[in-house]
């Protein structure tokens, strides 16, 4: 009987030996595949990066185009403009000049020194009105 019995417990043994195997093995495989995933996952992450980023330099790209066509047009019609009124001056120019003036007479008022004249006179005159009223009191 004790044989048996021995026989038995070393069957159970051997089991239970195979059931923590099989449960290691199946822990190890899932540990495995819960890496995988993982790695699968930051590749993913990483390729949508790299999309995104080159989404971003081809918009910027356009944006940067758009913007030296759009100053290249201004440009354009600025120096369209500048012909037409250096014509328009040219002409002006020649019509002034064909015509014969005894004298010319240009007047130009510099209004900044005017201001500036008037606020020291009015300065200097606050001056002297506050000496006369100390010498006097």
């Amino acid at each position: 009987m004790q044989a048996k019995t021995a026989q038995a417990d070393k069957k159970a043994l051997a089991e239970k030996k195979a059931a923590a195997e099989k449960k290691a093995l199946a822990d190890k495989k899932a540990l495995a595949d819960k890496k995988a995933a993982a790695d699968k996952k930051a590749l993913a992450d990483k390729k949508a990066a790299a999309d995104k980023k080159a989404a971003a330099d081809k918009k910027a790209l356009a944006e940067k185009k758009a913007a030296a066509e759009k100053k290249a047009l201004a440009e354009k019609k600025a120096q369209a403009r500048k012909k037409v009124n250096s014509r328009a001056q040219i002409d002006s120019q020649q019509k002034r000049d064909s015509r014969t003036e005894l004298l010319t007479v240009s007047v130009s008022l510099n209004t900044g020194k005017i201001v500036s004249i008037a606020s020291i006179g009015i300065l200097a005159s606050a001056i002297l009105v506050s000496a006369m009223v100390f010498i006097a009191g």
